[in-house]
């Protein structure tokens, strides 16, 4: 192999690696929830939902938006804690624990990206143990703190 091979094949693996590490280091994030999956009565089952989760890992804030025919419904943020984020192969994890301050409960998140930059799923696991998936699109969120 010639040096100039050699040195671009380094480039091209050094910036392969920065592009799904971007997500890694992200201050904030969206995710628009389009699909809710579950397990009821031991049966899978999926239904249409129409939710925002504004994640900022900056200001350790999750706003939780829920719309109803496309109106709003319920809105409440979150206290973060416990944020975990790493690469598992290709896939992105960002895993944390958000505080409500109306319940007192804690509920579990992990949010799997893909090389793409799109989402895998979003899966919201209660204090029971019971767990949701969401599936729908993501995107960048600013942060207030920069």
């Amino acid at each position: 192999m010639t040096a100039k091979k050699f040195v671009f094949v380094i480039l091209f693996t050094c910036m392969a690696g920065l592009a799904q590490a971007q997500f890694l280091k992200i201050g904030g994030i969206t995710v628009q929830a389009t699909t809710t999956l579950f397990v009821d009565n031991g049966e899978a089952k999926s239904e249409e939902c129409d939710q925002l989760y504004n994640v900022s890992f900056k200001d350790m804030m999750l706003a939780h938006n829920i719309y109803i025919g496309g109106v709003l419904n319920q809105s409440q943020f979150y206290q973060l804690n416990s944020v975990n984020r790493y690469m598992n192969g290709e896939i992105t994890v960002l895993k944390f624990n958000a505080l409500s301050g109306r319940s007192g409960m804690t509920y579990s998140y992990e949010i799997k990206i893909d090389a793409d930059g799109k989402l895998m799923s979003l899966v919201c696991t209660e204090e029971s143990g019971n767990k949701t998936t969401y599936k729908g699109g993501i995107s960048e969120l600013k942060t207030f703190k920069q």
